[in-house]
């Protein structure tokens, strides 16, 4: 097992998940909640001034943020953190909604599904929260999930 295999999974799932959904980007085109695994990737010349796909948002960030291997031959714990980003002008300011819905709809599914790419485990506590300082027009808001993964074994060479 790898944490790139987790970190995989995960976005495999909620690309799954986000299929149907959509949102306005910053150009105002309706498109897919994207997912993208550990960060942005680098935005390239102008193409965003002219080419509402060259946009990253709405998306979803998974995020690798730690692990835990109690010992040789347990279980390891690794934590996922979900950046959620959507885009609202609107001046009433209630593109929270829009965040929280996507929290909503990725808690409920690991709720309902608690095991990802056949063997990592959801473990609770399922944490989530909401951006503190202004950014509007964009609105940001996280979800934490704990996974177990399979242990690590020592090899030892046969006698």
């Amino acid at each position: 097992m790898t944490q790139e295999n987790l970190l995989d999974a995960v976005v495999d799932d909620l690309k799954r998940l986000f299929t149907h959904d959509r949102l306005a980007n910053s150009m105002g085109a309706e498109r897919e909640i994207r997912v993208f695994p550990q960060d942005l990737p680098c935005r390239e010349g102008d193409d965003e001034e002219t080419q509402p796909d060259k946009l990253p948002e709405p998306y979803v960030l998974v995020r690798l943020q730690n692990g835990t291997l109690p010992e040789q031959g347990e279980q390891q714990t690794v934590k996922v953190i979900l950046v959620v980003c959507v885009f609202d002008p609107d001046p009433n300011r209630q593109g929270y909604r829009d965040a929280l819905h996507i929290v909503n709809s990725i808690m409920t599914h690991y709720g309902a599904n608690g095991v990802v790419g056949g063997k990592y485990v959801l473990q609770y506590p399922i944490e989530w929260a909401t951006q503190e300082e202004e950014t509007h027009p964009y609105y940001f808001a996280a979800v934490g999930l704990p996974f177990y993964a399979p242990a690590i074994f020592k090899e030892v060479p046969e006698t």
